[in-house]
Protein backbone atom coordinates (compact mmCIF):
# COMPACT_ATOMS: atom_id res chain seq x y z
CA UNK A 1 0.00 0.00 0.00
CA UNK A 2 1.51 3.60 -0.69
CA UNK A 3 2.78 5.73 2.14
CA UNK A 4 0.07 8.43 2.62
CA UNK A 5 1.15 12.18 2.21
CA UNK A 6 0.45 13.10 6.12
CA UNK A 7 3.01 10.12 6.97
CA UNK A 8 5.72 10.82 4.18
CA UNK A 9 9.79 10.75 5.66
CA UNK A 10 10.45 14.32 6.79
CA UNK A 11 14.52 13.27 5.98
CA UNK A 12 15.78 16.96 7.62
CA UNK A 13 13.74 16.95 10.27
CA UNK A 14 14.58 13.14 11.27
CA UNK A 15 18.66 14.09 10.43
CA UNK A 16 17.76 17.36 12.95
CA UNK A 17 16.58 15.05 15.57
CA UNK A 18 19.26 12.68 14.96
CA UNK A 19 22.07 15.63 15.95
CA UNK A 20 20.64 16.75 18.62
CA UNK A 21 20.59 12.91 20.10
CA UNK A 22 23.80 12.22 19.56
CA UNK A 23 24.66 15.78 20.97
CA UNK A 24 23.05 14.93 23.51
CA UNK A 25 24.47 11.69 24.94
CA UNK A 26 27.90 12.64 23.02
CA UNK A 27 29.35 10.66 20.65
CA UNK A 28 32.27 7.25 20.81
CA UNK A 29 35.88 8.23 20.28
CA UNK A 30 36.63 6.13 17.22
CA UNK A 31 33.31 7.54 15.20
CA UNK A 32 34.26 9.23 12.38
CA UNK A 33 36.52 12.85 12.68
CA UNK A 34 34.60 16.30 12.37
CA UNK A 35 36.60 18.01 10.17
CA UNK A 36 35.95 22.03 10.60
CA UNK A 37 38.37 24.79 9.67
CA UNK A 38 40.35 23.05 8.15
CA UNK A 39 41.74 20.95 10.91
CA UNK A 40 40.75 17.70 12.12
CA UNK A 41 38.86 17.18 15.39
CA UNK A 42 36.79 14.04 16.93
CA UNK A 43 33.15 14.68 17.01
CA UNK A 44 33.43 13.75 20.49
CA UNK A 45 34.57 16.94 21.48
CA UNK A 46 31.95 19.03 19.86
CA UNK A 47 28.77 17.19 20.83
CA UNK A 48 30.33 17.08 24.08
CA UNK A 49 30.40 21.22 23.85
CA UNK A 50 27.22 21.16 22.66
CA UNK A 51 25.67 18.45 25.32
CA UNK A 52 26.70 21.21 28.07
CA UNK A 53 24.31 24.18 26.62
CA UNK A 54 21.31 24.55 28.59
CA UNK A 55 18.23 21.99 28.64
CA UNK A 56 15.72 24.72 27.51
CA UNK A 57 17.23 25.83 24.38
CA UNK A 58 18.15 22.32 23.83
CA UNK A 59 14.85 21.92 24.21
CA UNK A 60 13.72 25.11 21.94
CA UNK A 61 15.47 23.24 19.11
CA UNK A 62 13.69 20.24 19.63
CA UNK A 63 10.43 21.64 19.49
CA UNK A 64 11.62 23.85 16.15
CA UNK A 65 11.52 27.39 17.67
CA UNK A 66 15.06 27.49 17.27
CA UNK A 67 17.25 26.15 14.42
CA UNK A 68 20.06 23.97 15.03
CA UNK A 69 22.88 26.29 14.24
CA UNK A 70 21.30 28.73 16.67
CA UNK A 71 21.44 26.44 19.70
CA UNK A 72 25.38 25.79 18.58
CA UNK A 73 25.97 29.48 18.85
CA UNK A 74 25.10 28.94 22.42
CA UNK A 75 28.17 26.69 22.97
CA UNK A 76 30.11 29.77 22.12
CA UNK A 77 29.99 30.59 26.12
CA UNK A 78 30.35 27.76 28.43
CA UNK A 79 28.23 29.00 31.46
CA UNK A 80 24.70 28.13 31.03
CA UNK A 81 23.17 30.26 33.17
CA UNK A 82 24.79 33.29 30.62
CA UNK A 83 23.64 30.84 27.69
CA UNK A 84 20.01 30.76 29.38
CA UNK A 85 19.95 34.69 30.10
CA UNK A 86 21.26 35.04 26.59
CA UNK A 87 18.16 33.14 25.58
CA UNK A 88 15.56 34.73 27.37
CA UNK A 89 16.28 37.64 26.77
CA UNK A 90 16.61 37.64 22.64
CA UNK A 91 13.15 35.11 22.96
CA UNK A 92 11.13 37.43 25.55
CA UNK A 93 8.92 39.19 22.59
CA UNK A 94 8.56 36.00 20.31
CA UNK A 95 11.15 37.46 18.11
CA UNK A 96 13.20 35.11 15.31
CA UNK A 97 16.61 34.36 16.70
CA UNK A 98 19.39 33.72 14.50
CA UNK A 99 23.05 32.48 15.31
CA UNK A 100 24.87 35.36 14.16
CA UNK A 101 22.10 37.37 17.09
CA UNK A 102 23.25 35.37 19.37
CA UNK A 103 27.08 35.30 19.16
CA UNK A 104 26.84 39.01 18.74
CA UNK A 105 25.05 39.15 22.47
CA UNK A 106 27.53 36.29 23.80
CA UNK A 107 30.29 38.52 23.03
CA UNK A 108 28.79 41.24 25.33
CA UNK A 109 29.12 38.52 28.10
CA UNK A 110 32.98 37.65 27.60
CA UNK A 111 35.80 37.68 25.10
CA UNK A 112 36.91 33.99 24.29
CA UNK A 113 40.82 33.26 25.23
CA UNK A 114 41.09 32.31 21.63
CA UNK A 115 40.37 35.19 19.94
CA UNK A 116 43.02 37.96 19.34
CA UNK A 117 41.56 40.01 21.57
CA UNK A 118 41.81 37.41 24.44
CA UNK A 119 45.37 36.36 23.69
CA UNK A 120 46.35 40.11 23.71
CA UNK A 121 45.00 40.90 27.22
CA UNK A 122 45.25 37.47 29.00
CA UNK A 123 48.31 37.09 30.51
CA UNK A 124 48.06 40.25 32.32
CA UNK A 125 43.75 39.48 32.94
CA UNK A 126 45.16 36.22 35.07
CA UNK A 127 47.36 38.17 36.60
CA UNK A 128 44.89 40.51 37.68
CA UNK A 129 42.78 37.56 38.59
CA UNK A 130 40.00 38.39 36.18
CA UNK A 131 37.43 35.45 36.15
CA UNK A 132 37.28 32.46 33.49
CA UNK A 133 34.71 30.70 32.68
CA UNK A 134 36.42 27.29 31.94
CA UNK A 135 35.17 25.12 28.51
CA UNK A 136 36.33 21.56 27.98
CA UNK A 137 38.61 22.94 25.06
CA UNK A 138 40.77 25.23 26.50
CA UNK A 139 40.48 27.50 22.97
CA UNK A 140 36.35 28.28 23.94
CA UNK A 141 37.43 29.40 27.61
CA UNK A 142 36.06 32.91 28.22
CA UNK A 143 37.32 35.73 30.20
CA UNK A 144 34.25 37.08 31.47
CA UNK A 145 34.95 40.16 32.63
CA UNK A 146 34.28 42.45 29.84
CA UNK A 147 35.31 45.99 31.41
CA UNK A 148 38.64 44.51 32.99
CA UNK A 149 39.62 43.57 28.82
CA UNK A 150 38.82 46.60 27.77
CA UNK A 151 41.02 48.54 30.62
CA UNK A 152 44.07 46.06 29.88
CA UNK A 153 43.48 46.35 26.31
CA UNK A 154 43.51 50.48 26.11
CA UNK A 155 46.54 50.41 28.25
CA UNK A 156 48.78 47.99 26.27
CA UNK A 157 47.46 49.55 22.92
CA UNK A 158 48.51 53.16 24.86
CA UNK A 159 51.85 52.25 25.75
CA UNK A 160 52.29 50.87 21.81
CA UNK A 161 51.16 53.86 20.64
CA UNK A 162 52.78 56.25 22.37
CA UNK A 163 56.03 54.41 21.31
CA UNK A 164 54.90 54.51 17.79
CA UNK A 165 54.57 58.09 18.35
CA UNK A 166 57.66 59.37 19.58
CA UNK A 167 59.63 57.23 16.79
CA UNK A 168 57.41 58.85 13.80
CA UNK A 169 57.14 62.12 15.50
CA UNK A 170 53.44 62.31 15.47
CA UNK A 171 51.91 65.35 18.17
CA UNK A 172 49.42 62.91 19.84
CA UNK A 173 48.26 59.43 19.86
CA UNK A 174 45.11 57.70 21.14
CA UNK A 175 44.11 54.48 21.62
CA UNK A 176 40.30 53.56 21.62
CA UNK A 177 38.33 50.17 22.32
CA UNK A 178 36.64 50.46 19.32
CA UNK A 179 37.22 51.82 15.37
CA UNK A 180 35.27 55.55 15.74
CA UNK A 181 33.99 55.32 11.96
CA UNK A 182 32.46 58.65 12.33
CA UNK A 183 35.57 60.07 13.53
CA UNK A 184 38.10 58.65 11.13
CA UNK A 185 35.36 59.73 7.86
CA UNK A 186 36.33 62.96 8.68
CA UNK A 187 39.90 62.37 7.60
CA UNK A 188 39.19 59.52 4.40
CA UNK A 189 38.75 62.88 1.75
CA UNK A 190 40.23 65.64 1.13
CA UNK A 191 37.60 67.53 -0.26
CA UNK A 192 34.31 69.14 1.29
CA UNK A 193 31.41 66.78 0.37
CA UNK A 194 27.97 68.96 1.02
CA UNK A 195 25.27 66.02 1.62
CA UNK A 196 22.07 66.32 -0.31
CA UNK A 197 20.27 67.88 2.83
CA UNK A 198 22.77 70.72 3.18
CA UNK A 199 22.71 71.09 -0.39
CA UNK A 200 19.12 71.64 -0.84
CA UNK A 201 18.91 73.83 1.87
CA UNK A 202 21.90 76.18 0.60
CA UNK A 203 19.42 76.53 -2.55
CA UNK A 204 17.06 77.45 -0.29
CA UNK A 205 18.97 80.33 1.18
CA UNK A 206 20.50 81.09 -1.80
CA UNK A 207 16.49 81.81 -3.31
CA UNK A 208 16.13 83.86 -0.67
CA UNK A 209 18.75 85.83 -0.85
CA UNK A 210 17.85 86.58 -4.26
CA UNK A 211 14.79 87.88 -3.43
CA UNK A 212 15.99 89.85 -1.17
CA UNK A 213 18.32 91.35 -3.74
CA UNK A 214 14.68 92.31 -5.77
CA UNK A 215 13.50 94.03 -3.46
CA UNK A 216 15.95 96.39 -3.20
CA UNK A 217 16.26 96.72 -6.81
CA UNK A 218 12.18 96.80 -8.22
CA UNK A 219 12.79 98.60 -11.33
CA UNK A 220 14.98 96.13 -12.81
CA UNK A 221 12.37 93.23 -11.46
CA UNK A 222 9.19 94.95 -12.51
CA UNK A 223 11.39 94.73 -16.42
CA UNK A 224 11.97 91.03 -15.35
CA UNK A 225 8.08 90.02 -14.12
CA UNK A 226 6.71 92.28 -16.55
CA UNK A 227 9.25 90.39 -19.26
CA UNK A 228 8.01 86.27 -17.69
CA UNK A 229 4.51 86.98 -17.83
CA UNK A 230 4.76 88.22 -21.63
CA UNK A 231 7.27 85.52 -23.14
CA UNK A 232 5.52 82.81 -21.01
CA UNK A 233 2.27 83.61 -22.43
CA UNK A 234 3.44 84.76 -26.17
CA UNK A 235 6.30 82.97 -26.67
CA UNK A 236 5.23 79.71 -25.92
CA UNK A 237 8.51 78.48 -23.73
CA UNK A 238 9.36 79.93 -20.41
CA UNK A 239 12.24 82.58 -20.62
CA UNK A 240 13.61 81.49 -17.33
CA UNK A 241 12.42 78.66 -14.31
CA UNK A 242 14.33 81.18 -11.81
CA UNK A 243 11.12 82.64 -10.91
CA UNK A 244 7.28 81.81 -11.23
CA UNK A 245 4.66 84.26 -12.05
CA UNK A 246 1.85 83.00 -10.61
CA UNK A 247 -0.58 84.15 -7.45
CA UNK A 248 0.65 82.44 -5.39
CA UNK A 249 4.03 82.43 -2.67
CA UNK A 250 6.76 80.21 -3.09
CA UNK A 251 7.10 77.40 -0.21
CA UNK A 252 10.22 77.51 1.53
CA UNK A 253 11.61 74.89 2.68
CA UNK A 254 14.84 74.05 5.45
CA UNK A 255 15.91 71.71 7.49
CA UNK A 256 17.13 74.69 9.85
CA UNK A 257 14.80 77.63 9.29
CA UNK A 258 14.69 79.20 12.63
CA UNK A 259 18.82 79.25 12.67
CA UNK A 260 19.68 80.40 9.29
CA UNK A 261 21.19 83.83 8.88
CA UNK A 262 18.34 86.39 8.42
CA UNK A 263 19.80 88.92 6.49
CA UNK A 264 18.06 88.31 3.86
CA UNK A 265 14.86 88.12 6.22
CA UNK A 266 15.14 91.56 7.75
CA UNK A 267 15.63 93.19 4.21
CA UNK A 268 13.03 91.49 3.09
CA UNK A 269 11.07 92.55 5.52
CA UNK A 270 12.09 95.97 5.51
CA UNK A 271 11.07 96.50 2.16
CA UNK A 272 7.38 95.26 3.24
CA UNK A 273 7.90 98.04 5.57
CA UNK A 274 8.57 100.62 3.23
CA UNK A 275 5.28 99.74 0.62
CA UNK A 276 2.47 101.74 -0.06
CA UNK A 277 -0.44 99.38 0.69
CA UNK A 278 -3.11 102.53 0.94
CA UNK A 279 -4.43 100.68 -1.98
CA UNK A 280 -5.10 97.03 0.03
CA UNK A 281 -8.06 97.96 1.88
CA UNK A 282 -10.19 95.12 3.11
CA UNK A 283 -13.56 97.75 3.54
CA UNK A 284 -12.88 98.09 -0.24
CA UNK A 285 -14.40 96.28 -2.92
CA UNK A 286 -11.82 94.90 -5.71
CA UNK A 287 -12.79 97.51 -7.99
CA UNK A 288 -12.29 100.02 -5.39
CA UNK A 289 -8.85 98.00 -4.68
CA UNK A 290 -7.73 98.09 -8.32
CA UNK A 291 -8.57 102.53 -9.00
CA UNK A 292 -6.59 103.12 -6.09
CA UNK A 293 -3.36 100.63 -6.89
CA UNK A 294 -3.51 102.46 -10.52
CA UNK A 295 -3.18 105.81 -9.20
CA UNK A 296 -0.11 104.90 -7.34
CA UNK A 297 3.29 106.46 -8.53
CA UNK A 298 4.79 104.06 -10.94
CA UNK A 299 7.78 103.56 -8.21
CA UNK A 300 5.64 102.64 -5.73
CA UNK A 301 3.94 99.87 -8.50
CA UNK A 302 7.32 98.39 -9.21
CA UNK A 303 8.24 98.38 -5.12
CA UNK A 304 5.06 95.64 -5.06
CA UNK A 305 5.81 94.24 -7.82
CA UNK A 306 9.22 93.32 -6.95
CA UNK A 307 7.65 92.57 -3.71
CA UNK A 308 5.65 89.84 -4.55
CA UNK A 309 7.99 88.37 -7.16
CA UNK A 310 11.09 88.14 -4.61
CA UNK A 311 7.92 85.57 -3.22
CA UNK A 312 8.25 83.31 -6.14
CA UNK A 313 12.25 82.93 -6.42
CA UNK A 314 13.01 78.83 -6.92
CA UNK A 315 15.51 77.09 -4.83
CA UNK A 316 19.00 76.80 -6.90
CA UNK A 317 22.61 77.60 -7.13
CA UNK A 318 24.44 79.95 -9.50
CA UNK A 319 23.19 79.95 -12.76
CA UNK A 320 24.96 78.84 -15.88
CA UNK A 321 24.52 81.38 -19.26
CA UNK A 322 24.06 78.12 -20.83
CA UNK A 323 21.10 76.80 -19.16
CA UNK A 324 20.06 80.41 -18.11
CA UNK A 325 21.01 83.46 -19.92
CA UNK A 326 18.50 85.29 -18.38
CA UNK A 327 18.96 85.07 -14.82
CA UNK A 328 22.64 84.49 -14.98
CA UNK A 329 22.67 88.81 -16.12
CA UNK A 330 20.00 89.78 -13.93
CA UNK A 331 21.90 88.10 -10.95
CA UNK A 332 25.04 89.38 -11.63
CA UNK A 333 23.35 93.32 -11.85
CA UNK A 334 21.14 92.66 -9.05
CA UNK A 335 23.26 90.23 -6.85
CA UNK A 336 26.76 90.50 -7.85
CA UNK A 337 27.93 89.28 -4.10
CA UNK A 338 25.55 86.91 -2.42
CA UNK A 339 27.36 87.54 0.79
CA UNK A 340 25.42 91.06 0.76
CA UNK A 341 22.38 89.26 1.56
CA UNK A 342 23.59 85.95 3.17
CA UNK A 343 26.16 85.41 6.17
CA UNK A 344 27.89 81.69 6.85
CA UNK A 345 27.00 80.77 11.01
CA UNK A 346 26.81 78.30 13.06
CA UNK A 347 23.60 77.06 11.61
CA UNK A 348 25.50 75.72 8.45
CA UNK A 349 29.29 75.02 10.45
CA UNK A 350 27.43 72.45 12.74
CA UNK A 351 26.49 70.80 9.40
CA UNK A 352 30.35 70.44 8.21
CA UNK A 353 32.69 67.73 9.50
CA UNK A 354 35.42 68.87 11.65
CA UNK A 355 38.42 68.19 8.79
CA UNK A 356 36.34 70.10 6.40
CA UNK A 357 35.65 73.73 9.35
CA UNK A 358 39.81 73.21 9.38
CA UNK A 359 40.37 72.93 5.61
CA UNK A 360 38.46 75.87 5.08
CA UNK A 361 40.13 77.81 8.03
CA UNK A 362 43.47 76.89 6.92
CA UNK A 363 43.34 76.93 2.68
CA UNK A 364 40.07 79.31 2.00
CA UNK A 365 40.14 82.55 4.69
CA UNK A 366 44.49 81.87 5.49
CA UNK A 367 43.83 80.93 9.18
CA UNK A 368 46.88 78.21 8.91
CA UNK A 369 47.99 79.19 12.18
CA UNK A 370 44.57 79.13 13.79
CA UNK A 371 43.36 76.11 12.12
CA UNK A 372 46.18 74.42 13.58
CA UNK A 373 45.90 75.34 17.55
CA UNK A 374 41.91 74.08 16.79
CA UNK A 375 42.65 71.18 15.61
CA UNK A 376 43.17 69.80 19.06
CA UNK A 377 39.53 71.47 20.22
CA UNK A 378 35.87 70.51 20.03
CA UNK A 379 33.92 70.59 16.70
CA UNK A 380 31.27 72.97 19.14
CA UNK A 381 34.56 74.74 20.00
CA UNK A 382 35.70 75.02 16.31
CA UNK A 383 31.75 76.01 15.01
CA UNK A 384 31.90 78.95 17.72
CA UNK A 385 35.04 80.50 16.22
CA UNK A 386 33.66 80.40 12.86
CA UNK A 387 30.45 82.06 13.81
CA UNK A 388 32.42 84.60 15.99
CA UNK A 389 34.58 85.06 12.75
CA UNK A 390 31.95 85.80 10.40
CA UNK A 391 29.54 87.95 12.78
CA UNK A 392 32.17 90.53 12.76
CA UNK A 393 35.92 89.47 11.09
CA UNK A 394 38.33 89.91 14.17
CA UNK A 395 40.71 93.48 14.01
CA UNK A 396 43.71 90.98 14.24
CA UNK A 397 43.51 89.71 10.49
CA UNK A 398 45.34 90.53 7.38
CA UNK A 399 43.56 92.56 4.55
CA UNK A 400 43.89 89.17 2.70
CA UNK A 401 42.33 87.51 5.32
CA UNK A 402 39.25 90.60 6.03
CA UNK A 403 38.90 90.21 1.92
CA UNK A 404 38.61 86.21 2.34
CA UNK A 405 36.14 85.92 5.21
CA UNK A 406 33.81 88.74 4.24
CA UNK A 407 33.75 87.01 0.51
CA UNK A 408 33.92 83.29 1.38
CA UNK A 409 30.36 81.44 0.97
CA UNK A 410 30.28 77.40 -0.85
CA UNK A 411 31.21 77.89 -4.00
CA UNK A 412 28.02 77.23 -5.49
CA UNK A 413 25.90 79.83 -3.92
CA UNK A 414 28.50 82.55 -4.85
CA UNK A 415 27.11 84.67 -8.00
CA UNK A 416 29.23 83.28 -10.78
CA UNK A 417 29.75 86.41 -12.46
CA UNK A 418 31.25 87.73 -9.01
CA UNK A 419 33.30 85.01 -8.48
CA UNK A 420 36.51 86.30 -10.54
CA UNK A 421 35.83 90.12 -8.76
CA UNK A 422 36.39 88.24 -5.28
CA UNK A 423 39.53 85.77 -6.12
CA UNK A 424 41.48 89.22 -8.25
CA UNK A 425 40.05 90.76 -4.46
CA UNK A 426 42.31 88.10 -2.41
CA UNK A 427 45.33 88.18 -5.05
CA UNK A 428 45.60 91.92 -4.88
CA UNK A 429 45.58 92.15 -1.27
CA UNK A 430 48.15 89.38 -0.65
CA UNK A 431 50.00 91.68 -3.64
CA UNK A 432 49.95 94.37 -1.46
CA UNK A 433 50.83 93.20 2.00
CA UNK A 434 53.91 91.35 0.33
CA UNK A 435 55.30 94.69 -0.85
CA UNK A 436 54.50 96.42 2.44
CA UNK A 437 56.54 93.37 4.04
CA UNK A 438 59.44 93.79 1.90
CA UNK A 439 59.57 97.21 2.48
CA UNK A 440 59.40 96.79 6.21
Amino acid sequence: MARSRTSKFDAPEAITNELIRIIERGVLPWRKPWTAGGSARPLRHNSERYGLIHPDIRAAARAKTITLDTMKAFADHPSQDVQREVFEALTCDDSYVQAYTVRQALKTRGVQVSDDIGAFVREEYEARGGPIAADLLEEHSVLEDIALVETIMVEKLTAAAEEARVEMGFAWAESLVRYDYATMAEYDTDGIVYPASLTQDLKTERAMALGAAMTLHPEATLDLTLFKLVTDVLGGMSATHGIKVEARKEYRSHAKMDEIDGTSLEQVAEAHDALDLSWADEAKSPADQFAAFRALEAGEKAKLVAYATASTTQSCFARSRQSDSLMYDFEIEIMPDVRAHWTPNAALFNRFKKAWLLKILGEELGLAQEAVTLASMSKKEIVAFCDKLFAEPFATLTEAQHVAVAAWCPPMMQTTGGASLVVDAVEEAAQVEMVQAKAA
